[in-house]
């Protein structure tokens, strides 16, 4: 693995990466434009206070890491996958996907929904009823999902 993926990979959450990625993508189309990989690797460093003088270089080598590993398509856009995988754990590049596929308008909105699964107040719940959860929070924001990818949630929540 590089050096560079080694020290930031894990070092940031799902909430610091999306607040950065926001920036770039404040239309929220799921990409960015290659022409600003250079700015978003510089905000991205940022969040590991990385120091001044080496900022250009790191973003320099950064950029050449991941065009190295991604082949950008013809119209310049990367996705915000591609991205996260080189900043985020396994665990929190899901939450970051989970949270941009289903954004909840707030959190009383989830705990009245994760209320309906956590019956006894113990703050757990199976991983049956973990799936039934996932289920309705996809029902109540009108979104369609397999039983394979919510078998693919559920299964990764519980393995970590």
């Amino acid at each position: 693995m590089d050096s560079t993926r080694e020290t930031t990979q894990g070092r940031l959450d799902a909430a610091g990466f999306w607040q950065v990625w926001q920036r770039f993508d404040a239309e929220e189309k799921g990409y960015i434009e290659e022409k600003e990989l250079d700015a978003f690797f510089y905000h991205m460093l940022l969040q590991f206070r990385t120091d001044d003088a080496v900022m250009e270089e790191n973003v320099h080598k950064m950029k050449q890491q991941f065009m190295s590993a991604h082949n950008v398509s013809k119209d310049g856009r990367i996705q915000m996958k591609e991205l996260a995988c080189m900043f985020l754990s396994e665990d929190e590049n899901f939450l970051l996907l989970f949270r941009r596929e289903t954004p909840l308008d707030s959190s009383v909105e989830f705990m009245q929904i994760w209320r309906k699964y956590d019956a006894d107040s113990s703050g757990f719940i199976s991983a049956a009823e973990l799936r039934n959860f996932l289920r309705d929070l996809f029902r109540h924001h009108k979104k369609a999902i397999s039983e394979a990818k919510l078998e693919e949630y559920t299964g990764t929540m519980v393995s970590n």
